[in-house]
């Protein structure tokens, strides 16, 4: 005979689910591990990344500048790096960009760009123009010719593995992307998540943790999330072979601002998302079926790293486009759990996809606290 769940039970059952998971005990052998996360490094790993330039994916020498640099870097911790093949089409075309002085005179003049840089919108063509301004040109208007047809390269996720000690099933996967817009070094974006994964392979690297983790650098994030569609397509075709717990995606966590209305939002409805109006706090954003990896960054937050203000947006993030704004969006898309961390992005800094997106801009004690509470969330879902 099926015992059945009184209606009470249903309703009281959610609002727990709802109001997420319990409090952690604090482990002394975790608190250890977050001292290896060092303030001082993070801000080194920002601001080498951020003196190779600007990486949009289509420009091959950019991009092996940004792996070679990743590559060595991860190596000398002694960790093994492999590699996925990440296809991308770069159109056979020209941007144009008409010019006049600003000050007197007829004269008008040209300058053009690779034709990739129009598919990055119009925030790109915003950054162009102001910068032409500085110079005492105005921009009359963009044009895009076709010279050829497009052509193919490849750029590589990087992935490392911690192999788990516990010999229990299940891998934990960290992402971020090592990509920017054209003209923006990508400071926080994702320059900060990049520096947070480096310092967290460090720790790892000295303390294995008990389930397997597997760190993500993926390529292409900025030209439609390419790196995260070729590596979960991967995950599928190994289906039942592993066991994947979900994913926590660094994208953006380095801009805070402790002054009052600096952060806006993508929508405020009464009882279901008010996101406060001072940008302090890192949101931690999921769909539905990713609650309880929520849930579990926001326990390990509270109990290892309290003084980190964050925004809970678990669970309900799949109801915005907004949220979708990363590689995570990608593991939504195939069922699997997948939480985004950021500081929003535009919604907090005006240099988002801009030249003035460098590590000068990025407060490293807030990133500093959000590359812990991931280190802590990390060692508690893997145990």
């Amino acid at each position: 005979m099926k015992r059945l769940i009184s209606p009470r039970c249903v309703v009281l059952l959610a609002f727990a689910a709802l109001a997420g998971g319990c409090a952690l005990p604090r482990r002394a052998e975790v608190a250890e591990v977050l001292d290896e996360i060092d303030r001082a490094r993070l801000g080194e790993h920002l601001r080498e990344l951020c003196s190779l330039g600007p990486r949009p994916i289509e420009d091959e020498r950019a991009t092996a500048r940004a792996v070679a640099w990743l590559r060595g870097e991860l190596e000398a911790l002694g960790l093994s790096v492999g590699e996925e093949d990440v296809p991308v089409t770069v159109p056979g075309s020209t941007l144009t960009a008409e010019l006049r002085p600003i000050e007197g005179g007829d004269g008008t003049s040209q300058v053009r760009y690779p034709g990739f840089y129009a598919r990055y919108g119009a925030r790109v063509m915003e950054s162009i123009a102001r910068g032409l301004r500085a110079e005492g040109r105005e921009v009359q208007g963009f044009s895009l010719a076709t010279e050829g047809p497009p052509t193919r390269v490849t750029a590589p996720n990087l992935l490392v593995e911690f192999e788990g000690t516990s010999g229990r099933a299940g891998v934990l996967e960290l992402s971020a992307h090592y990509d920017s817009v054209p003209g923006a070094p990508g400071g926080s974006d994702d320059g900060s998540g990049v520096a947070a994964l480096l310092e967290i392979a460090r720790a790892l690297a000295r303390r294995p943790p008990p389930r397997t983790v597997r760190l993500c650098f993926f390529a292409g994030e900025e030209a439609g999330l390419l790196g995260s569609a070729v590596h979960v397509a991967h995950l599928l075709e190994r289906g039942e072979d592993e066991t994947l717990l979900g994913l926590l995606d660094l994208d953006s966590v380095g801009w805070c601002r402790h002054e009052p209305n600096t952060q806006d939002a993508p929508a405020r409805i009464p009882l279901v998302t008010w996101m406060p109006s001072t940008g302090d706090f890192v949101a931690v954003i999921g769909d539905w079926s990713s609650g309880g990896l929520g849930n579990a960054f926001e326990d390990a937050a509270d109990t290892y790293i309290p003084e980190l203000p964050y925004y809970s947006a678990n669970r309900i993030g799949g109801w915005f486009a907004d949220a979708r704004r990363s590689d995570h969006a990608r593991y939504w898309d195939a069922g699997i759990p997948a939480i985004l961390l950021t500081d929003t992005g535009d919604f907090r800094s005006d240099a988002y996809h801009r030249p003035e997106d460098t590590p000068e801009g990025v407060d490293l004690e807030f990133l500093e606290g959000v590359t812990r509470a991931t280190l802590a969330a990390t060692l508690e879902i893997a145990r």
